[in-house]
């Protein structure tokens, strides 16, 4: 589980640095974030908060979240919401191991702005952008072809999105310095298209699949040219050759998907140096019931499927209980669970949350982390936690 530190407040500029907390900082830092050398800018870090899992705490500035730079543009080119939120929540669990949370603190990205995200993402095409070009384009050019189909087909696109994270320290004269970069990078398993007609209206949504050896051949091929660009000298004055970025390969689920997606590898760039090793990572969420899950989890869709008929075995009528499975290594990790009810009282509610919680421990491993929510049409009712090798957490709302 992670860990936080306490609340600190700290004044004066964010300062970019190669050093990482324990070494010597080095005193030719780069100003990312003073906007007037008249005007002091109180910068703090966020006061912890207990919760299910700890986060690393966020950087504040006069007291306000520090958005980054493209915000708002991720949800434009991310089809699935929860292909971007597991993305977001999965490059903070991956940073975890390369950045202690004890040492770091959370920004959302500053050093890749929103036109040149835009670029990158679009299709490479010759010829400057005065001349309608895009050289930056990180998505292969069209592919041959006498129709519009063929042409798309033949050259998905194969990136969805990027996604920077910055993670900053505490240095000795007690700035903040950002200590490192992670880059995440959205890859289509499915690539969406549909031609623009001459009177503006569209025609059907056509799509190609793209397989994972081939999201997993792109992402690292696109990595090297992310990462080239980040430590060009113009950006930052090259100041992000002198820290650690990582790299994580995110697949997108088809948009018709139940579940999110999942990361396929991650690597670090060591200061001044390239990408070292790139490790496979083995995740996958599965929807409980489903005729997937039966098929590839028999034992654990048993044991939903039993928890599934004990909470209905409670009421007269049939309630829908779905489920929600994190796998890693073929391991079950996570189950989320939601119990939506239409007819209630509050003393059923009671009853129905003991019930819960007693079937959950009788049904399921003890070291499995497992959440329940039961829900109304008024809104949420009742939660249960369970965390590995604890008593259940009960909250009746």
């Amino acid at each position: 589980m992670w860990k936080n530190t306490g609340m600190i407040a700290l004044s004066s500029l964010l300062l970019l640095s190669g050093c990482l907390p324990g070494l010597e900082p080095d005193d030719e830092g780069v100003d990312i974030d003073q906007e007037d050398d008249e005007e002091e800018v109180d910068v703090e870090v966020s006061p912890e908060i207990p919760s299910l899992d700890n986060y690393y705490r966020s950087i504040l500035q006069d007291g306000q979240f520090i958005h980054g730079v493209t915000r708002g543009f991720n949800t434009d080119v991310v089809y699935n919401r929860m292909d971007l939120e597991r993305m977001e929540v999965g490059m903070q669990e991956i940073a975890s191991e390369e950045f202690n949370q004890n040492d770091y603190f959370f920004r959302e990205g500053q050093f890749i702005n929103r036109n040149e995200l835009n670029s990158w993402l679009m299709r490479q095409k010759e010829g400057s952008e005065e001349e309608d070009g895009n050289p930056e384009g990180l998505n292969p050019p069209l592919g041959n072809g006498e129709s519009f189909e063929v042409q798309e087909s033949s050259q998905p696109r194969v990136l969805s999105n990027i996604l920077e994270h910055n993670y900053v320290f505490e240095n000795e004269e007690g700035n903040l310095q950002v200590g490192g970069l992670v880059i995440g990078l959205s890859m289509n398993s499915v690539y969406y298209f549909r031609e623009q007609n001459s009177d503006g209206t569209y025609g059907p949504w056509l799509n190609e699949a793209i397989n994972e050896q081939t999201s997993l051949k792109e992402g690292k091929n696109i990595a090297n040219e992310v990462l080239e660009r980040l430590r060009n000298e113009e950006r930052a004055e090259g100041a992000l050759s002198n820290v650690p970025i990582m790299f994580a390969i995110f697949r997108e689920a088809p948009r018709d998907s139940t579940v999110p997606g999942e990361f396929i590898a991650t690597a670090v760039a060591p200061p001044e140096e390239g990408i070292g090793n790139w490790q496979s990572l083995n995740e996958s969420h599965y929807l409980f019931p489903s005729n997937n899950a039966d098929e590839e989890q028999r034992e654990d869709s048993e044991a939903f499927n039993q928890f599934r008929n004990d909470v209905n075995q409670f009421f007269e009528n049939y309630v829908g209980v779905v489920g929600e499975g994190y796998y890693q290594n073929d391991e079950l990790r996570n189950l989320s669970i939601d119990i939506p009810l239409t007819f209630y009282s509050k003393t059923e509610i009671i009853a129905l949350t003991q019930h819960v919680t007693d079937r959950l421990e009788q049904r399921f491993p003890d070291e499995l982390e497992i959440e329940v929510k039961i829900s109304s049409t008024g809104g949420e009712e009742a939660l249960v936690v369970k965390e590995p090798g604890e008593d259940p957490f009960i909250h009746v709302y």
